[in-house]
């Protein structure tokens, strides 16, 4: 077989499995993985046979520094905190970072309209919507339905999903759109029955970057889409409001948060959080620079607590990305953490000008604003599924717009 004949394979390989990703990562558990399992493979044998360097070429050199960064500095916490003892299986999770360079260097090959991959994304957000109105409607799992994952880790997804799938909607044909109507409306359902109170928030913080994104190029001088944004957003945002499940989890929520400021009644969920965050910043003072090693963060954290220790040490996470990377690997983990999300925005909000990258740009800086704000009350990289998108689409948008520079 001819160098054309495999370049034109694996070139189809390659399109066919970025246009299954968005519609398996957040419905089938273990697919999403796997995909880019495989693209690290063809990466690693592309590097070796081709004598490609993902940490010298222009196009990836930021993402692969920033990406295998972060999964050094979580290994040198595990390392400073545990010495030989270290367990460094538990870096399990973070894998997706220290394979991301040579994903990257795989998905740099492949050259196709974004017009695709968003299908995609709204095709998968037409299917979680299915799952999660299928699961309410039978009584299937716990309150918070999440598919086959966490309903928590489901929720964020499709918050993701929803805002990156969204962004060509000034340039769409009538039939796109129609398409984008009904991803919309079947991913919100999903985000509602998931009834993940931080996945809201961050869907809340989305709209005003999304509306502040778009306002120059597609509102400023239009007033009839303005209009017709305005009246949008009050009938989503009414709708939001009038369902019994969103003013009973928020009711709720400060309830529980009060209790806890008065001190009755914390073995709750947002009270066992309060409690979280506050022995987290007590005990992150204690070893303010290198944490306790990555994993280690409530096991610690529970003896600074006054109340629910064990529950407290049974968790794997703070509850907080920001928290947990202080208490795990420091104030050096802490900025490892921001320099990941916060750099690449930086980059894609000086691109915003570029008309070739514009779209690119505006789903990086939603993609990190996004994970920023999921990082809030739960995690942002502490989830296989969650590692896995931010890797491939971060793989994909970052290095695209480092290409037009």
């Amino acid at each position: 077989m001819s160098n054309a004949q495999l370049e034109n394979q694996y070139l189809r390989l390659g399109i066919t499995l970025i246009l299954i990703f968005p519609i398996v990562i957040n419905s089938v558990k273990i697919l999403g993985n796997l995909i880019l399992l495989i693209f690290a493979v063809i990466g690693i044998y592309i590097a070796i046979t081709e004598n490609k360097n993902p940490f010298k070429i222009k196009e990836l050199r930021l993402f692969s520094w920033l990406t295998f960064g972060y999964f050094f500095v979580m290994s040198l916490s595990i390392l400073y905190a545990n010495g030989l003892d270290a367990q460094f299986h538990h870096l399990g999770r973070k894998l997706h970072f220290l394979l991301a360079p040579w994903i990257a260097l795989a998905i740099l090959q492949i050259d196709f309209p974004l017009k695709k991959i968003l299908l995609s994304i709204k095709v998968g957000l037409i299917v979680i919507g299915i799952i999660a109105v299928v699961q309410f409607y039978f009584q299937l799992g716990d309150g918070m339905r999440g598919g086959m994952i966490n309903s928590n880790v489901f929720s964020d997804l499709a918050v993701s999903m929803l805002f990156l799938s969204i962004v060509q909607v000034f340039s769409e044909t009538p039939k796109e759109r129609l398409i984008t109507l009904l991803s919309t409306l079947t991913g919100v359902a999903a985000i509602l029955i998931a009834s993940s109170r931080g996945a809201w928030l961050s869907f809340v913080i989305l709209s005003l970057v999304y509306i502040v994104l778009i306002y120059r190029p597609f509102l400023r001088h239009c007033k009839r889409r303005k209009i017709f944004l305005v009246l949008v957003l009050a009938v989503f945002f009414g709708f939001i409001g009038s369902q019994t499940d969103v003013n009973k989890r928020t009711s709720q929520a400060v309830g529980e948060v009060k209790n806890w400021y008065f001190g009755n009644n914390t073995n709750t969920s947002n009270g066992l959080r309060m409690q979280m965050w506050s022995a987290g910043l007590q005990a992150a003072q204690d070893s303010p620079w290198f944490g306790y090693g990555y994993r280690n963060a409530n096991k610690v954290a529970s003896e600074y607590a006054s109340e629910n220790k064990k529950i407290i040490r049974n968790k794997t996470h703070l509850h907080n990305e920001y928290l947990t990377n202080l208490v795990s690997a420091g104030i050096i983990g802490l900025l490892s953490l921001l320099i990941l999300l916060f750099t690449p925005m930086v980059v894609f909000y000086r691109k915003l000008k570029n008309k070739d990258t514009y779209h690119y740009s505006v789903m990086g800086i939603l993609l990190c604003i996004g994970y920023a704000t999921f990082g809030f009350t739960h995690i942002a990289f502490g989830e296989e599924h969650l590692n896995a998108f931010y890797v491939l689409f971060m793989g994909f948008l970052l290095p695209r717009v480092m290409k037009n520079n």
